[in-house]
């Protein structure tokens, strides 16, 4: 070998040698690995007995390590944190008895909060990987090792989320409400966490895919807190202060609607996102409840509306019914009269179409003099025996009316009075009496 060469190999050697000796220099003069340069060398010593004792896979050597480690040079380094919480997480997953895992997993718990103690902004390759992320990994983890403590995974969640200020992913803020959902069943919390909770979360998930949106309304939707008080309690403030906000009205009207709410506040919400984004469905709910109410006029404005989208016979036919209901109820017998005709014209087939006209009739009749007064009765009964046959079927609409045409019967003329205004039973009649124009049957009272 030429001399030329061999001195180059030992300027080489000479380089490493100076390098790995100012490494060497640079981790005494470093603080993270102790307050003194013997202290920093034998904690250095230690950290690389730790690694090697990792590498084999010799845990219980490497946990006295790890354990001196956490005393001396709890800030050399992060990986310290995480070899350790693989080492526990090996132990807790090959425990022989409950007690020990439970143990092993307070450790890993008091290793996570020594990372987060002393790697608070701790940051790899631009992503955050802190407190704030450590603590989502202690929730996770403390609920996937300790499955029965419901009390202590909620207390790690809620951790995880104020350290995070409510930014975490959505996935791990519908795990956290999981959680919530669970301990109200199981009446471990009151409603006011979960609600509190709940409007926290949203705001994570909004952002989220619709897949998750619908797992969270669906989870709140079945937690049993969603109740009509809660709801009103939780939307309140919320729709008085942004009332038109469409997104926030949808899922208020969504929970509401599924709670069975009809309150006014809910009535504000429906109307509201009727207005922002009509449909079918809004408008008959809301019918449903002014009709309850005896609101008739307000129901019959979302009724009409419907009639006016409807494209179905069958389905115009019913609108046409509840239409001649709430007209009756608002004391105006001529326009159910004719509501009730145009669901006949649809539908022909339909009972409760012929229930109203008959109803509508007999609203009028006190309007009629004379022998017509009692002629239209003949008119209610008809109709009532169409009604009847329709509802062959239905026991109990067939007794309810039976029992009508009996009462009805009782107001029919009797033999004088048809004699005296020259009828005769079975005569062909019309009777003609404001709006009513019907032909009948004579029929003297028996």
């Amino acid at each position: 070998m030429k001399i030329n060469s061999i001195k180059n190999i030992v300027a080489v050697v000479a380089a490493v040698v100076a390098v790995s000796s100012a490494s060497a220099q640079a981790y005494l003069e470093d603080p993270r690995y102790g307050n003194s340069p013997e202290e920093r060398k034998e904690n250095v010593m230690t950290l690389n007995s730790f690694n090697d004792y990792v590498t084999t896979k010799d845990y219980d050597n490497a946990l006295k390590q790890l354990n001196v480690l956490l005393e001396k040079a709890p800030k050399a380094t992060v990986n310290l944190y995480i070899r350790g919480a693989m080492i526990y997480k090996n132990k807790i997953q090959r425990a022989t008895s409950l007690d020990v895992k439970n143990a092993y997993v307070d450790s890993l718990m008091h290793l996570y909060e020594l990372r987060c103690e002393n790697f608070a902004d701790y940051q790899n390759k631009g992503r955050d990987m802190g407190a704030g992320y450590t603590t989502q990994i202690m929730a996770t983890e403390y609920a996937k090792f300790r499955a029965a403590d419901s009390e202590g995974i909620r207390n790690y969640y809620l951790k995880a989320m104020a350290e995070n200020n409510y930014e975490v992913p959505s996935a791990f803020a519908l795990n956290f409400f999981n959680e919530l959902v669970e301990d109200y069943k199981n009446d471990e919390i009151e409603a006011d966490l979960l609600l509190s909770e709940y409007g926290k979360i949203e705001n994570i998930v909004a952002a989220a895919p619709q897949e998750e949106k619908d797992s969270f309304e669906a989870l709140f939707a079945s937690s049993g807190a969603a109740n009509c008080d809660n709801l009103e309690a939780m939307y309140k403030d919320k729709f008085a202060a942004n009332p038109d906000d469409a997104e926030m009205i949808g899922k208020a009207y969504a929970l509401m609607s599924r709670a069975g709410c009809t309150g006014d506040l809910f009535i504000s919400i429906a109307e509201k996102n009727y207005a922002l984004a009509p449909s079918a469905d809004i408008a008959i709910r809301l019918a449903s409840i002014f009709e309850n109410r005896k609101e008739y006029d307000r129901a019959l404005k979302y009724l009409n509306e419907s009639l006016a989208t409807e494209t179905d016979p069958n389905a115009k036919a019913n609108l046409y019914v509840r239409v001649a209901a709430s007209e009756l109820g608002a004391n105006r017998a001529s326009a159910a009269g004719a509501a009730a005709r145009e669901a006949i014209a649809l539908n022909a087939e339909n009972g409760y179409a012929y229930l109203m006209l008959a109803q509508a009739y007999v609203s009028s009749a006190s309007n009629c003099s004379g022998i017509s007064g009692q002629a239209v009765y003949w008119v209610v009964t008809d109709v009532l025996g169409k009604a009847r046959a329709l509802f062959a079927d239905d026991q109990a609409q067939v007794s309810s009316i039976d029992s009508q045409i009996a009462t009805y019967r009782a107001h029919f003329p009797s033999n004088e009075e048809c004699f005296f205004n020259g009828l005769s039973e079975g005569q062909s009649y019309t009777v003609k009496c404001g709006w009513i124009n019907a032909g009948t049957i004579v029929r003297p009272r028996k």
